[in-house]
């Protein structure tokens, strides 16, 4: 082991950037185990507040057993919590064999979340969850490692050649790298489990600002193990099979042809050019071709990342926008009696937008032949003194039908002039209007706005309405002390409070999709700044003999430009066709769910993806290119590696 802490700091440099890799890799995986369990945490202490902090309800005589923890009588019922949650049926069956059980009521929702109900299983449907999500970052994460590994190894054949020649085998090599592969990553998870809990306080933070009117509590942090295992898990096998696979190339390295063979400049049969840089790429791309294999890797596994997961936002926020009627006024008040108060609210809250109306439910019996949509022969009618004497035709709302959620929009009748309410009451000199007011939007009943006299002949009570947009801040607070103090009989809706609510929660989606991006974008460049380093100083005789026979720097920066763009552009052109082809997978899904027609194709982000990728490759290559420039042309020339 001695040795092998002596050979992992003699290659810290080569080393750092796998660890980093890793680290940022396990930030990723064990950051949704510790969301999960914040989340299951935060549910149970809910349910503690909400429906009661016990395990079971047992109605009858019950004695004292030791595997009771606490036990309180409550209305001739006993409120039992168990020492050992796993024995809840078990321990109430034993109690009820001894003693008379008249009435036995499980709290399931809180057995649930500990995995314990027999009705339902939250803790098993979170399982699941994080088994899927980490499934998926982990075939990410797998490419990004072994390519790291696969790299580090494949610069050091002549290491491998000079412990053959010692006397080494490859079983004894096997265990010398796979120590150093093993140490690396633990101590890449190490670290990744405490950058993870230090990140993951700090977006419980920001949800707990943003929304905390979803959450009635505070989430907490918390590390419940199972879901902080599931991810350690996975990282472990990644690391294990990512470092195993290079070491199978490790036989066939043979020692004296390893020593043989000069990293010089290889003959390559390339077309001539008359743009020399250009001819001179495509040489110096042939002959890397192989070397540049992991960072093609990189660039295809991060722009396939980036495309995804920016659909899975794209179609979200679609689905949102298609299916989430957001009314366009910020308050609703309904109140019985008191209706010129209304007025009087409507000034203290200073609103720049109102509209106040009385209102009434009646029923009416309108003939089938007038109708085209929605059939009733006995229909629930909303009666305003808006006035007009007008019939809301118009209807458009969010339904869901074979368990698919469709906004629909319709004609519900034709040609009707007059309406028959209870009590044989008819108004006549009706119109159908197909303008539904901003405040009426979503709502399903029929609607018929009335002037004042033919309301009055049809509703003997009514409820005032005040619908308005105003910047007041404090609407809940206003309302229920107006309330307190007056006693009046009224219900409001804060929408200002759900539109922010809503918007809250599409910034926090977001927030976690991009945070998601460049964790994986950070990945990947720890990944190619890792292959680019180890490629340029393979390359480093090469690089230096072209500048000996006169070649510029900026020649050769050029080159690399090319050369990066190739690359960039290659994995990107692997990518496409599996973007698309995921693509159409997620669109079929969300087809299942909602009434959805449209595929999204985000070419803005699919081009831009290439653009970085471009970008990320080009600047590492010309760091490690200037990084050359520590030493002599003459030293670099000479040097083996």
């Amino acid at each position: 082991m001695t040795y092998v802490n002596s050979y992992i700091k003699n290659g810290k440099k080569r080393n750092i950037f796998t660890i980093l890799g890793i680290t940022l890799s396990s930030v990723l995986l064990i950051s949704v185990g510790v969301l999960f369990s914040s989340l299951r945490e935060y549910l149970i202490n809910n349910v503690k507040e909400e429906i009661g902090n016990y395990h079971v309800i047992i109605k009858g005589d019950i004695k004292n057993y030791d595997f009771i923890s606490s036990k309180q009588n409550k209305n001739e019922r006993y409120y039992i919590i168990y020492k050992n949650i796993n024995k809840v049926y078990e321990n109430t069956k034993t109690i009820c064999k001894k003693d008379k059980c008249k009435i036995v009521t499980y709290n399931d929702s809180l057995l649930s979340l500990y995995g314990m109900s027999k009705s339902k299983n939250i803790l098993k449907a979170f399982k699941k969850i994080i088994y899927f999500l980490v499934s998926i970052l982990s075939i990410i994460i797998f490419f990004i490692i072994y390519n790291s590994f696969n790299a580090s190894l494949t610069i050091r054949k002549k290491d491998v050649a000079s412990f053959k020649l010692i006397g080494m085998d490859n079983n004894d090599l096997y265990k010398l790298f796979f120590k150093e592969a093993l140490i690396i990553g633990l101590t890449g998870i190490i670290l990744g489990f405490i950058l993870s809990i230090f990140t993951n306080w700090i977006i419980l933070k920001i949800i707990n600002v943003t929304l905390y009117e979803i959450f009635k509590g505070k989430l907490i942090l918390k590390v419940y193990f199972p879901f902080i295992f599931i991810p350690f898990l996975f990282m472990t096998l990644i690391i294990l099979i990512s470092a195993s696979l290079p070491l199978k190339n490790i036989k066939k390295y043979k020692a004296m042809e390893l020593f043989r063979k000069k990293d010089v400049i290889d003959k390559v049969e390339v077309k001539p050019f008359k743009n020399f840089i250009l001819w001179l790429t495509c040489i110096n791309y042939k002959r890397s071709s192989g070397k540049y294999k992991n960072l093609i890797v990189c660039v295809f596994i991060f722009v396939i990342s980036i495309n995804i997961f920016s659909l899975i936002l794209k179609y979200g926020l679609e689905c949102m926008n298609r299916y989430v009627i957001v009314p366009e006024y910020d308050l609703n008040i309904s109140l019985k009696g008191n209706y010129e108060k209304l007025s009087t609210i409507s000034k203290d809250l200073k609103a720049s937008k109102k509209i106040i109306f009385k209102s009434c439910e009646a029923h009416a019996n309108i003939p089938k032949k007038y109708f085209l949509n929605d059939y009733n022969d006995d229909i629930k009618v909303i009666v305003t003194n808006i006035g007009g004497n007008e019939i809301i035709n118009k209807v458009d709302k969010i339904t869901q039908s074979n368990s698919k959620i469709s906004h629909v929009s319709y004609n519900r009748f034709h040609n009707l002039d007059e309406i028959t309410f209870e009590g044989k009451i008819k108004i006549s000199n009706l119109s159908l209007s197909n303008n539904i007011p901003y405040f009426f939007k979503g709502v399903d009943d029929v609607i018929i706005n009335l002037n004042k006299d033919d309301f009055n002949k049809i509703c003997d009570e009514y409820i005032g309405n005040l619908y308005l947009n105003t910047n007041y801040k404090g609407l809940d607070e206003y309302i229920d002390k107006l309330i307190k103090e007056n006693k009046y009989d009224m219900t409001y809706q804060n929408v200002k409070k759900s539109k922010e609510i809503i918007n809250n929660l599409t910034l926090i989606i977001e927030f976690f999709l991009h945070a998601l991006l460049i964790l994986i974008f950070m990945v990947m460049t720890s990944s190619v700044i890792n292959t680019v380093f180890i490629n340029i100083n393979y390359r480093k005789r090469e690089l230096s003999t072209f500048q000996s026979i006169g070649l510029e720097r900026n020649s050769i920066n050029l080159s690399l430009l090319l050369e990066s763009l190739i690359i960039s552009l290659k994995g990107w052109l692997y990518a496409v066709p599996s973007i698309f082809i995921i693509n159409k997978y997620i669109y079929n899904g969300i087809k299942e769910m909602f009434d959805f027609n449209k595929i999204i194709l985000n070419l803005n982000v699919l081009f831009l993806s290439l653009i970085i990728a471009f970008l990320t490759v080009f600047i590492v290559m010309l760091i490690s290119h200037k990084s050359l420039g520590k030493n002599s042309l003459i030293s670099n020339i000479k040097s083996e590696f």
